[in-house]
């Protein structure tokens, strides 16, 4: 999760509530496909993050000189 993320899911958030109170559909829109994108690109980010220290760990383990295997 970045702090980017959260500000764009932030501002589409307020653009949509905007354009609900005045109306304007099209602001509605581009508001909700914004803070869809900004939650869509958090998910990615927090899965690329969780990928990369599976990985991390699988490769600790494999080392001759890593920990000893709990099993």
């Amino acid at each position: 999760m970045t702090m980017k993320d959260k500000v764009r899911q932030t501002m589409g958030g307020a653009r949509e509530k905007l354009g609900s109170v005045t109306g304007n559909r099209r602001l509605e829109a581009s508001g909700r496909m914004q803070r869809r994108r900004a939650q869509v690109a958090e998910v990615a980010h927090d899965l690329r993050s969780k990928a990369s220290r599976l990985v991390r760990d699988v490769q600790v383990r494999r080392r001759p000189d890593g920990p000893a295997d709990p099993l």
